[in-house]
């Protein structure tokens, strides 16, 4: 029983002097795990917040080309006053009204589809960071024997964040 206790101990003793000798050896390696762990919080983070404020925006877009649809008709519908090739006066003060409506929808209309582009633009660049320092974290965490470092996901950092909150 005595040898059995002693190899035990040993054993222990073996693992202990592993673990501080890693411990120390590693310092530089989980201190660089620990600062791109923020980055890549941050950039989860802006994944998140990018795709809901680019699928806001999209809904948005979709709603006004709704719209914009409806009142093209109905600017069109004045083709039918036409007398060669022009409105006459009782009807044109309307169909001005409904012009100028109609291009001032397709101006805010293109300033959210350039809004809304520039969002996707930021949102891929955040995706590319966060699946870089990703990998990177990975691997360096596979490089100090810890392949099972836990990476966030974008939704659980916007969570960590305070952004969102996830349900149990």
């Amino acid at each position: 029983m005595r040898p059995l206790l002693i190899v035990l101990a040993a054993v222990i003793a073996l693992k202990l002097g592993q673990q501080i000798f890693r411990y120390y050896a590693y310092q530089e390696e989980r201190m660089t795990l620990t600062a791109m762990r923020e980055r890549l919080v941050d950039a989860g983070v802006e994944v998140v917040t990018t795709r809901v404020r680019a699928d806001s925006l999209r809904a948005e877009i979709e709603r006004t080309d709704r719209k914009l649809r409806d009142n093209r008709r109905a600017v069109n519908r004045y083709g039918r006053f036409a007398q060669g090739g022009a409105l006459p006066n009782e009807v044109y003060g309307a169909y001005r009204q409904d012009l100028v409506r109609y291009n001032e929808m397709v101006t805010k209309r293109n300033q959210r589809l350039r809004e809304y582009q520039q969002v996707v633009d930021r949102n891929h660049n955040a995706t590319e960071r966060y699946n870089f320092l990703s990998d990177s974290m990975t691997g360096l965490a596979a490089r100090i024997g810890d392949p099972y470092y836990p990476i966030p996901k974008p939704v659980e950092a916007a969570a960590e964040r305070g952004l969102i909150r996830l349900s149990p």
